[in-house]
C-alpha cells in the first residue's frame, strides 16, 4: 500500500511539475509576443517619422515647408558665382568637358548629383574654372515608366530655365525633389512647383519658353548624340580635353574618380 500511494505522490508531483513547466511557458510565450509587439510598433513608429521628415517627398517629389527653404539654400549656394548658359555650367573656355548625359527621373543620376562626385567636382573644379559641365538628355528610368511624352516635357522644362540661365538650378532642384519611380509623380503641378522654387525664374517667361520649338529640337539632338556615343544608360559622363577623351568605369563615381579622369584629358 505505502508503495501505490508513494506512486501516486510521485505522479502527482510530476503532473504539477508539468503544469508549472506549462505555465512558464505560457508566461514566455506572452512576454516574447509582447516585446515582439512593442519592437514592431517601433519599427513602424520610426518609418513614420522618416516619411515625416522627409516630408513624403520620396514618393511625391516636391518637398514643403522648412526641408523645401534648406534645399534651395544649398542649391543656391553650389551654383552661387558660377557661370552658366543654356545646358552648360561653367567657364565656356575650360580646358576640360565633362557632357553628363542624364534622365530627370532617373535615380542612379540623382545618386550621381547629389551624393557621389559632381557635388565636389561644381564646388572646385567647375567653379575654377578647369572644367566645364554639359548637360544632354537621354531616356532611360523615365522611358521605363511614363515614356517619351513625359521625358521630352520635363527636360523642356529645364532648357526653358535655361533660356534665363537657370537651367542647373532647375535641375538640382528636380534631383533634390525626385520623387518616387512608376508613380506618375511627373505632372505640370510638380514641373511648376519646382520653377516656383528656382530663384528669380520669370514664370511667365518660362511658361511661354516651354513651347519653344528649338527646346522640343534639343532633346531630339541630345539623343541622337547619345546614340553616336553609344550612350547605354544614365548618367553616362564623357571627359573632353587636349589629350583625348575617357569616362569613369564607375556608375556613380567619387570625386577621386572623375579627378583621376580628368587627369588622363588634361
Amino acid at each position: 500500500m505505502a508503495s501505490r500511494t508513494k506512486q501516486k505522490e510521485e505522479a502527482r508531483a510530476r503532473r504539477l511539475e508539468e503544469e508549472r513547466q506549462r505555465s512558464l511557458k505560457a508566461r514566455r510565450d506572452r512576454r516574447i509576443r509582447s516585446t515582439l509587439g512593442i519592437v514592431l510598433v517601433a519599427v513602424v513608429l520610426v518609418a513614420v517619422a522618416i516619411v515625416v521628415s522627409s516630408g513624403g517627398a520620396k514618393k511625391s517629389g516636391l518637398q514643403k515647408g522648412d526641408q523645401k527653404n534648406a534645399t534651395v539654400t544649398a542649391v543656391n549656394n553650389l551654383l552661387a558665382g558660377i557661370p552658366q548658359s543654356g545646358n552648360r555650367l561653367g567657364n565656356p573656355n575650360a580646358p576640360v568637358t565633362m557632357t553628363y548625359f542624364g534622365d530627370y527621373e532617373c535615380p542612379v543620376c540623382q545618386a550621381f548629383t547629389l551624393e557621389g562626385g559632381f557635388p565636389q567636382l561644381v564646388q572646385n573644379d567647375v567653379r575654377q574654372g578647369k572644367v566645364k559641365v554639359v548637360y544632354k538628355s537621354f531616356c532611360t528610368a523615365t522611358c521605363n515608366g511614363p515614356g517619351q511624352s513625359v521625358f521630352n516635357t520635363q527636360q523642356v522644362a529645364g532648357l526653358a530655365a535655361g533660356e534665363q540661365s537657370k537651367f542647373w538650378q532647375y535641375t538640382e532642384l528636380f534631383y533634390h525633389e525626385q520623387g518616387q519611380e512608376d508613380t506618375g509623380y511627373v505632372n505640370e503641378a510638380y514641373l511648376t512647383g519646382l520653377a516656383d522654387q528656382v530663384t528669380g525664374l520669370n514664370i511667365a517667361k518660362w511658361q511661354s519658353d516651354r513651347n519653344n520649338p528649338n527646346l522640343a529640337a534639343q532633346v531630339a539632338s541630345d539623343t541622337t548624340s547619345a546614340q553616336s556615343f553609344n550612350v547605354q544608360g544614365t548618367p553616362t559622363l564623357i571627359f573632353k580635353g587636349p589629350k583625348g577623351q575617357a569616362a569613369p568605369s564607375a556608375s556613380v563615381p567619387t570625386y577621386a574618380q572623375l579627378e583621376s579622369t580628368i587627369k588622363q584629358v588634361s
